[in-house]
């Protein structure tokens, strides 16, 4: 009788450790999941962002008779940064931009980047993608983007 309880105890514990690894690994998988908004071959890593973060930017077969830019608007719709594009050149890339104040004086506090952004495409018929930053910093992000307004008359 003995024995088959130590069986019992031994299935048990087998069977606890694979329910809980199923559960962390499945839980784990779906951190991994990336949402890409997209608008013909060009893509923006995640909707929502808090200041500090990296925004990452895709292209995926321009084609070749494809030129123009990529503008990205603030919340306010003032130009924060551009990239130019050619598909006769370059058909894919990858590039990226994170928001600071750093030479930025219109741009003093981190209350000028919170809100929706608009991604929009000169050059080409595609829709514009919007994105939103959070008034919220990852660690390490403050130092991006501090308050320059304070020290400005």
């Amino acid at each position: 009788m003995k024995k088959n309880n130590k069986y019992i105890i031994i299935v048990c514990v087998i069977a606890a450790i694979t329910t809980l690894s199923i559960y962390f690994g499945v839980e784990k998988e779906e951190e991994l999941k990336v949402e890409w908004l997209t608008s013909g071959p060009f893509s923006v890593q995640g909707y929502q962002h808090k200041l500090g973060e990296i925004i990452f930017i895709q292209a995926r077969g321009i084609a070749p008779h494809e030129k123009g830019t990529i503008i990205v608007y603030t919340p306010k719709h003032v130009e924060y940064t551009s990239f130019p594009f050619d598909g006769s050149v370059k058909s894919d890339f990858n590039t990226y931009f994170r928001v600071d104040t750093t030479f930025r004086k219109d741009k003093c506090s981190p209350e000028d980047f919170v809100g929706v952004w608009t991604m929009a495409f000169v050059g080409v018929p595609y829709e514009h993608i919007k994105f939103e930053f959070v008034n919220e910093f990852i660690p390490g992000g403050e130092d991006d983007i501090i308050n320059l307004c304070r020290d400005t008359t």
